[in-house]
C-alpha cells in the first residue's frame, strides 16, 4: 500500500458547515467530480464520477469499488493516501474533494 499522500496537508483543527459540495479535478482520462454531504459535521461521500479513467488500472478500480470514497471517509478531509500505479488519479480525487470541503470550512 502507497503512503504517499495525494493532497496538500490538512490542517488539523478543520470543521465543515452542513451541506452538499462539489469539486472538480483533473484525472488520467478527464474530470472527475467529487460531490461530499456533511451532516453533523461528519463528511460522507455521495459521489465520485463519472470518470473516464482507464478500466483495469487501480485509479478505476477504487473509484468503482468505493476505496477512495472510504479513504476520504476514514481522513474527514482531502488529505488521503494515493494509490500505487494511479497516482494521477488520486491527487485529481483528492484535489477534487479539497475543492469540495473548501466551500465547506466553518
Amino acid at each position: 500500500a502507497a503512503t504517499t499522500t495525494a493532497a496538500a496537508t490538512v490542517p488539523a483543527d478543520l470543521s465543515f458547515k452542513d451541506g452538499t459540495y462539489s469539486g472538480t479535478a483533473r484525472g488520467m482520462g478527464g474530470d472527475i467530480t467529487v460531490t461530499v454531504e456533511v451532516a453533523n459535521g461528519v463528511v460522507s461521500v455521495t459521489e465520485i464520477g463519472p470518470n473516464n479513467e482507464t478500466v483495469g488500472i487501480g485509479g478505476y478500480e477504487a473509484i468503482e469499488d468505493g476505496t477512495f470514497a472510504q479513504r476520504i471517509e476514514d481522513a474527514q478531509s482531502w488529505g488521503i493516501d494515493a494509490i500505487s500505479g494511479a497516482t494521477i488519479t488520486s491527487t485529481a480525487i483528492a484535489n477534487a474533494t479539497q475543492q469540495a470541503l473548501g466551500q465547506a470550512i466553518a
